[in-house]
């Protein structure tokens, strides 16, 4: 009986590890940096994808029960959208959102609302 229960266990932990590399973030995802008019805005993703109080859905929706693969942000948030809500819209409602539920819950976040600098940092011109 012990033996069967180890083994249960063992096949356990095995799964869910396969199951947790199947959750990594590629190395070219690790970072990801937009180019917006007021200036780039770099977005640690595999520092976020690390937290425990976020899962991969709740920024990577499908548009469609049934796709497969998310598609990019910007191809269903477009500039000129309204529904869905272009990617502007999207992403100060999601970004700062989830920041500010942090902070109200005492923990650290990231950059608050009417902050626009802390996030979209200038690049010098070459």
């Amino acid at each position: 009986m012990r033996l069967g229960f180890f083994s249960i266990a063992l096949l356990t932990l095995v799964a869910g590890n396969v199951v947790a590399e199947e959750l990594m973030i590629p190395e070219d995802k690790a970072v990801i940096q937009f180019e917006t008019k007021i200036g780039v805005v770099t977005f640690p993703h595999k520092r976020h994808s690390d937290l425990k109080i976020t899962e991969c859905k709740t920024c990577h929706h499908k548009s469609e029960p049934a796709d497969t693969v998310m598609k990019p942000c910007h191809e269903c948030h477009l500039h000129k959208s309204k529904e869905p809500a272009r990617a502007k819209t999207a992403f100060h409602n999601r970004c700062t959102g989830c920041h500010e539920y942090t902070v109200a819950g005492g923990q650290h976040a990231g950059p608050l609302k009417k902050k626009c600098k802390l996030c979209h940092i200038k690049q010098p011109k070459k």
